[in-house]
């Protein structure tokens, strides 16, 4: 009996080792045999720890999904998170401080008494990607444990909300400011740069890029680019509030999940106060709003904008226009305006920008997708690829039929434009496509043909696909997707 239990403290003990071993392969064995382990509390706890000893969220899922197994074993532990979630759905501050003081009861960390905006922020972000994937909290305490639909949702739960907790770090002072400084540096090199310039976009590009390789320190860092735009944008200086407006748009190309309430209130502020960012700012905020429906909207700015003297503001808001106007109360506005702007605007960017909108909008109201598919329906023959493209687009995304014909016979073209490959490779990329094998088949064949005919080497001016090696890599992209099948 005493060999017994000494023989399993030293087993407890070689795989405490392998749970702090660098090799990840090592760390992540070690975690699923010790989520099996007879006795729960020492596994649970030993996983506890390991989370935030994770150097890399890269390795971070073999780490959680054990740490959750354990978790699911141990009953009380189990029922303790599920009422945890279930009453904290809608208060993601006080969901953070009580699940860091459960882990500080496995000697994992200290208990949080303050949640930033941040955190609660990226919190709440997590709990509706969640819900969006059929998630309900509540529902968990019904569920059978061991079943394979609340083992995913309890895994899930739990690795999304400490993966947040984890982000919130802070940078030390040192690299807080190192990094603050070298923002500063970039913004004093693209500020003589005309606004909105090649030149100035590779600059703030550049600064806006993640580093390689993904590590908890990213959103901290980000967070910190992110506050240093914000000041900028709110300068008395037109010129260095511009300036601010553009990298701050290059940084939510990259973090649009980082400082999202100080964002939004510094877009309305500019918004009303600086209106050579007007373009600027109207991108900010669809990006925003794709990534996480916005509370109240700007949709009258929006809506407003499209009769803006300038074509570039115009653009911005016509291309936003189906992320805000979707079922809102201005739907139809928002449609009848993009109808408008696509019949009648004399800019052909903003023509395009209105037809690409249309295509995408998902009405609530049933005579409004209709009047939307009318109006992309009556440009089914447009001289402009990408009006034609867009057209082409909107039936296949709402399955109207012909669709699919329409885009082989623009793909039998042995000039065809590089939109019309996208298009392909949007609509036949989704998730919920199904497409016919013969249709597939017909598609892949089709571009096969464009492939081997040398159609990347002809001399197609393309803003986006502007080199023949773009145009190839776009072919090897469309082929992937038709070849990747119905799934």
């Amino acid at each position: 009996m005493l060999f017994g239990r000494g023989g399993e403290q030293e087993r407890k003990r070689r795989l405490a080792e392998r749970l702090a071993s660098t090799d990840a392969e090592v760390r992540a064995a070690a975690a699923q045999e010790i989520a099996r382990a007879r006795d729960q509390e020492w596994a649970v706890r030993e996983l506890a720890r390991a989370l935030d000893r994770e150097p890399s969220p890269e390795s971070f899922g073999a780490i959680v999904g054990p740490f959750a197994e354990a978790l699911c074993r141990d009953r009380v532990a189990r029922q303790r998170v599920e009422r945890m979630f279930a009453a904290h759905i809608d208060d993601p501050a006080a969901l953070v401080r009580e699940w860091t003081a459960l882990l500080a009861e496995y000697g994992a960390g200290t208990p949080v008494t303050s949640v930033g905006d941040d955190l609660a922020d990226d919190v709440r972000g997590c709990l509706g990607r969640l819900q969006e994937w059929g998630w309900r909290p509540h529902e968990m305490g019904r569920m059978r444990p061991g079943t394979f639909p609340y083992t995913a949702a309890f895994n899930a739960a739990v690795e999304l909300l400490h993966m947040a907790v984890l982000r919130a770090a802070p940078l030390d002072p040192a690299a807080s400011e190192r990094a603050r400084s070298e923002a500063r540096y970039a913004f004093e090199r693209a500020l003589p740069h005309p606004p909105e310039s090649q030149e100035r976009g590779e600059i703030l590009l550049k600064l806006a890029q993640r580093p390689e390789g993904p590590s908890w320190a990213d959103r901290a860092l980000a967070s910190v680019r992110v506050d240093e735009a914000l000041s900028w944008c709110r300068s008395t200086e037109p010129d260095r509030a511009v300036l601010g407006a553009e990298a701050l748009e290059s940084m939510l190309l990259f973090n649009d999940e980082v400082r999202r309430p100080a964002a939004r209130a510094t877009l309305d502020f500019l918004a009303a106060r600086q209106p050579r960012s007007l373009a600027t700012v109207l991108r900010c905020y669809t990006m925003l709003q794709n990534s996480r429906p916005l509370d109240d909207p700007p949709v009258d700015l929006f809506l407003d904008s499209l009769g803006h003297p300038s074509p570039r503001v115009r653009v911005a808001a016509a291309s936003g226009l189906d992320a805000f106007g979707a079922g809102s109360p201005r739907e139809g506005r928002a449609v009848t305006a993009l109808v408008d702007a696509l019949n009648r605007d004399p800019s052909l960017d903003v023509v395009r920008a209105a037809a690409s909108s249309l295509a995408l909008i998902v009405c609530t109201d049933e005579a409004n997708t209709a009047a939307a598919s009318a109006a992309l329906a009556a440009k089914a023959d447009a001289r402009d690829p990408g009006v034609r493209a867009a057209s082409v687009e909107g039936a296949l995304f709402r399955e109207e039929p012909g669709g699919f014909a329409r885009l082989a016979a623009e793909l039998r073209r042995p000039d065809v434009e590089p939109v019309f490959l996208g298009v392909a490779d949007f609509i036949c990329g989704q998730a919920d496509s199904y497409i016919p094998d013969d249709v597939r088949a017909e598609l892949i064949n089709l571009v096969e043909l464009l492939d081997y005919g040398g159609w990347a080497d002809l001399p197609l001016e393309d803003d986006l696909y502007p080199t023949p090696e773009d145009r190839a890599e776009l072919l090897e992209q469309v082929l992937d997707t038709l070849r990747a099948g119905n799934g």
